[in-house]
Formats: structure tokens, sequence, C-alpha cells
């Protein structure tokens, strides 16, 4: 399907807007488009969920005939199997996640559009299609590796595997709690109708909950390219290349991986523009040591200031804050190592993801 949705993205027509320069700083207008088709996207997705539910169940209770139970005999037990109604459940999804699919670049297209991040011109450049799609698929971008930055340090894969499964089946398992709420609060009076039906709330709300996720990365995507290269260049022209410095930052850098626990590509922009400008040369692997904080509170003064900034943009970058990284801020903050406050830190993530840019953030540190 990768052919599709390369063909789909190069069919989508580019709309002349007005836009400034700096793609991480959004007009009142900007943030107005950009809402109003993202609304448009979250509900047209959970559209479909609906439309999906009714699509499955109706047509078994109007025309049952249409699926018939297939007798099947397995180690000497005669079972009967609903082949069809499974086969057809299994294209309905299918068709499900291509229409989401196609929605999602569709949507991803415009905020770039909006945002001036892709026009006319660049739009036919391979990297930003790259980018688009890996966004519209959801796809982890594991560039970061390349540096030996490891997000994923010291977990266990097992466990890892075991919670991104349930993730994927999070609509499906809703759906059989919700089925069973109702079967517990309707009793014996809960035909089993009411109970398949009841699940059109459930993808729908999953539908518009995943769409709205898609978008809002896609926003913080493109306006975090603009603003890595600016705050990258600040840093270059504060901070000279030496070796002590170029250390403290590639550990600095895998500190944030760690936090993050993920793959992201602002993350991966951030560290290739570091590499890049102060010429580090990457390991195969580059573990964080356990005396990292005491080689942040015994750096000089300026180099200690640059690595606190970037432990608060790589938190914020990925527009949002988990519970880890705010013990990772409240741990900085009792050693000492970090005066901002939680509430500022926050204000200063709504302010990146609303496009208002973080001046006061860089402001205290450069």
């Amino acid at each position: 399907m990768q052919f599709a949705y390369n063909l789909f993205y190069r069919l989508l027509p580019v709309k002349k807007v007005s836009v400034d320069e700096s793609l991480f700083l959004l007009s009142d207008e900007e943030i107005k488009s950009i809402k109003r088709k993202e609304r448009f996207a979250v509900w047209t997705a959970a559209f479909i969920g609906a439309i999906g539910v009714l699509l499955l169940y109706v047509p078994q209770y109007v025309s049952p005939h249409w699926f018939p139970q297939i007798p099947i005999v397995l180690l000497g037990k005669a079972f009967k199997l609903p082949l069809v109604a499974i086969l057809y459940s299994l294209v309905l999804v299918y068709i499900e996640i291509l229409l989401l699919t196609f929605l999602n670049i569709y949507c991803i297209h415009e905020v770039a559009v909006a945002t001036g991040f892709l026009n006319a011109i660049n739009k036919k450049d391979t990297e930003k299609r790259k980018l688009m799609l890996n966004i519209g698929l959801e796809k982890r971008d594991k560039s970061l590796l390349k540096y030996g930055i490891d997000p994923l340090q010291g977990l266990n894969k097992k466990r890892l595997m075991a919670w991104n499964l349930l993730l994927a089946l999070k609509a499906t398992l809703s759906n059989m709690l919700f089925k069973f709420i109702v079967q517990r609060l309707l009793g014996r009076y809960a035909i089993r109708a009411v109970q398949d039906l009841a699940g059109i709330p459930i993808f729908a709300a999953w539908n518009a909950w995943g769409t709205r996720t898609i978008l809002r990365q896609a926003r913080v995507v493109i306006m975090g390219q603009n603003l890595i290269e600016m705050l990258c260049a600040r840093i270059r022209n504060d901070q000279e290349p030496t070796e002590e410095f170029k250390e403290l930052l590639y550990d600095t850098l895998q500190y944030v991986a760690v936090s993050k626990r993920d793959f992201h590509q602002n993350h991966f922009v951030l560290t290739k523009n570091l590499f890049l400008i102060y010429n580090i040369k990457p390991k195969e692997y580059h573990w964080l040591q356990k005396d990292y904080l005491h080689k942040l509170e015994h750096a000089p003064v300026g180099q200690k200031e640059i690595c606190q900034l970037l432990i608060i943009v790589g938190f914020i970058l990925d527009g949002y804050i988990s519970l880890r990284e705010l013990m990772k801020i409240n741990e900085l903050q009792k050693a000492k190592l970090l005066d901002v406050t939680d509430k500022e830190i926050y204000q200063y993530r709504k302010d990146f993801v609303n496009g208002k840019g973080i001046e006061g953030l860089m402001g205290r540190f450069i």
C-alpha cells in the first residue's frame, strides 16, 4: 500500500496560504485554520468508527443467511465456525484502516501547508514526503540509534512487547469491557444486538482519539524543525566545541532519550543538528552513566546551563510531559540542578504546541 499512500500524497493540491517565515510561531489566524482542519479530521474518524460497527453487525441481523455457520471437525470434535462473518469483519477492518490512514495523510498535509512547512516547491522533497507519511502511518523513525542513543536502554524487552500489544488491542478490549458493563446493567434484558451496537461509541472514540493524537504529533514535528535549527545555532554561538562539552552534550541527549523512553522525530533532529555543528563522532552505543548528574553539577556554568536548557526542551519537544519525566524534573530540582518550576515547564510545553514559541525559556539560559 506504500505506493498508494505516496500517490495520494502527491495528488493532494497545495493551496497558496499567507504564512510567516517562523514555522514554530503561529498567528491567531493560522491556529484557527489548523484547529478547524483537526476538528474535521477527528469527527470524520469518529464517524468512520461508528459506521464500521453498524456495517459489521446490521447485515448479520438483517440477513443472517448471508453469514452461515460452517461445520468443521477438529481433533475429533465438531464445531460450527462463523467463517463468513470472520472474513467479513477482517475486510471491514482493513477498509477502515485504509480510510483512516488516507484521512490522516490528508489532514497532516493540510496542516503542513497551513503552517508553511509545505509549499508547491518543496513538497516534492523526498525527506519531507517520508516525514509526512511516517507521521500518518504512525511509523517510529529509529534513526536515533545511528548516534548510539537508545531510549530503551535498560528496559525489559518482553514487558515492552506485552505493553505494545495491549495498546494495539485497546479498542477491542474497551469494547469487550463496555459490553460486559451493559450486560450487567441490563441483566437478561440486554439482548445481543444491544450489546453489539454498544461498541459504536467505543470505536468512534478510539478513532477520534487516535486521529487527534496523530495530528497533534504532526503539528509538533512541523513546528519543531525550525525551532531546533535556531536553538542549535544559538547554542553553537554560546559554547565552543571543547571535548569536555561535547561529551556532556552526548550524555545529556542520552539522558533525555532514556527519560522519554520513545523514538521521536524532534529528538532525532535535535541530536543530528548538535552532532553536525559540533562535529561529534557517533559511538556504536552510548550508555547513560549513573554519575551523569554529578558530572552536570560540576560542569562549568555555561555548559551546565546549555544542558539544563536541552533537558527541558527535550522533554517538551514531543508535546507531552509524562509522569516519568515529571519525576526526573523533580529529581533535578531537589539536586538544585534546575530552578524552573513544574508549572513553568508545563506552560512552555503549552506555548510550543500552540505555536507561541519558547523564547522565554531560551532567554533564561542563553
